[in-house]
């Protein structure tokens, strides 16, 4: 499908994904699973579709971070170091990725995509405690910071899961953070991605008021909801979407 072609038809669909998207990641993290392949499939170039998103995602984790604030889940006393790193982490990352081929990119995503939504599948819960190993915790946070920079779905899974096994935190308190972390990685890839013009600000503003109502309504709706449900979608959606750019 090409961009120029029934621009609003492709604007209305990638509202609606964002919003689910949001939702999602507003509770369980990999919105990105959705938003990625799916702007990808309407013929936007990768560049700009990680720019684009990183644009609107910082929207609506911005959102799902307040929201948990409020809450009081946001708890953590080294919460702005970790921001930091995220943040510095994710901007060697996109500085890396903006200089990739269109080529490259377009063989890498789907690849990395469906790297990830193996590891969903075969990692549904969380079990291993790693407490002790405390000092490993900076420097992973500084790498999913810059996967997210260079690609981006699941991370904020990934910055859950970890704050689970190196913290003992809850879910909600574990999800919190990561809302928080990964804000500032998507905020970072931004900043760099505007730089360089690999943002459709018109795209991405319509995505991001989908994002925000997605992530207000996640996020306050977390307490209630898990994500034995959604997890699955997540995995189904994100490998048959991944599928179709491979072979497209």
């Amino acid at each position: 499908m090409d961009i120029s072609q029934d621009t609003n038809l492709i604007y209305f669909f990638l509202f609606l994904i964002s919003i689910l998207a949001s939702f999602i990641d507003s509770i369980a993290g990999g919105g990105g699973l959705l938003t990625t392949p799916s702007m990808l499939l309407v013929g936007i170039n990768p560049l700009t579709v990680l720019g684009t998103n990183k644009f609107q995602s910082s929207f609506s984790t911005f959102t799902s971070t307040r929201n948990y604030f409020l809450n009081g889940y946001l708890t953590d006393v080294n919460k702005n170091k970790y921001f930091l790193l995220s943040f510095i982490g994710s901007s060697f990352g996109t500085l890396m990725v903006s200089r990739l081929s269109d080529e490259i990119l377009r063989t890498l995503i789907p690849i990395l995509l469906i790297s990830v939504a193996i590891f969903f599948i075969i990692n549904r819960q969380v079990k291993s405690d790693l407490s002790k190993y405390i000092v490993l915790l900076t420097p992973v946070i500084f790498l999913i910071g810059f996967y997210d920079g260079f690609f981006g779905p699941g991370t904020g899974s990934f910055f859950v899961m970890l704050f689970i096994v190196f913290k003992n935190q809850t879910l909600l308190e574990s999800t919190a953070t990561s809302k928080l972390l990964n804000f500032g990685s998507n905020f970072a890839a931004f900043l760099i991605f505007a730089f360089q013009g690999y943002v459709l600000w018109d795209l991405g503003l319509i995505m991001a008021v989908g994002g925000v109502t997605g992530a207000y309504i996640g996020s306050k709706s977390a307490i209630k909801i898990g994500d034995k449900l959604i997890r699955p979608i997540l995995v189904v959606v994100s490998i048959l979407l991944s599928l179709r750019i491979l072979f497209s």
